[in-house]
């Protein structure tokens, strides 16, 4: 799974200026380059042993490491770590906390034969909890002699010459009301046959140039342009 803060503890890239510039407010922009990518991939039948995080503790917990690792180096200001910094932190604190993942996918079949059936966003670690309503829609026969998977996705954008995780767009009801108009805008593009809302118009309220890209499990929907 791609660490969102793994550049910067790498010393590849500086961290945001978000980071330590407090204060700052995103003004949403259509013309943000905008990708997605393919984290993690289970049977779908294994979906509750999935890592689930939720997406408002995603933020607090990379916020908690950001102080911690503030306070041992003095300040984030300029971006860059040096390497007593880096050791500094990595000793100290550890790797950066997870993306929460908030987009997921489910599939079926396999190879090439491997088709979407439903797309959906989380934002909490509950979603699966009681079933779900696609997993019992997938007992109809079509669906029963195939295989099931499920694909957890985070987005990541382009702003201001930095790459952003979603999970770093302030304020969080703005990254929350983007996370809706990703879904919005690959249900209504994609209309995978199981999602029942979403499908007869285009309910993104921004409209992004979405790139799909799966680098870790298999070649499913990868380079996929929206």
């Amino acid at each position: 799974m791609i660490n969102p803060l793994r550049g910067w503890l790498d010393r590849r890239h500086p961290i945001p200026a978000r980071f330590y510039n407090p204060g700052h407010i995103d003004v949403p922009n259509p013309d943000w380059p905008c990708w997605i990518s393919i984290e993690e991939c289970e049977p779908l039948h294994l979906v509750m042993s999935m890592q689930w995080l939720s997406f408002k503790d995603v933020r607090a917990n990379t916020q908690s490491y950001l102080n911690s690792a503030s306070k041992l180096i003095s300040g984030l200001e300029g971006g860059w770590l040096d390497g007593w910094e880096q050791e500094q932190i990595l000793t100290k604190l550890g790797e950066a906390p997870l993306p929460s993942l908030p987009i997921y996918l489910i599939s079926c079949g396999d190879g090439d034969d491997e088709e979407l059936v439903y797309v959906g966003k989380t934002k909490n670690t509950s979603r699966f909890n009681g079933g779900h309503s696609a997993a019992l829609k997938l007992h109809a026969p079509e669906y029963q002699s195939k295989s099931k998977h499920i694909y957890r996705c985070t987005a990541w954008f382009y702003i201001d010459d930095e790459y952003m995780s979603l999970d770093w767009i302030q304020p969080e009801q703005l990254a929350l009301d983007i996370l809706d108009s990703i879904e919005s805008q690959l249900i209504y593009w994609l209309q995978p046959p199981l999602n029942t809302h979403k499908k007869k118009r285009n309910l993104a309220r921004w409209e992004f140039n979405i790139h799909m890209q799966n680098l870790i499990c298999g070649s499913f929907m990868n380079d996929k342009f929206i």
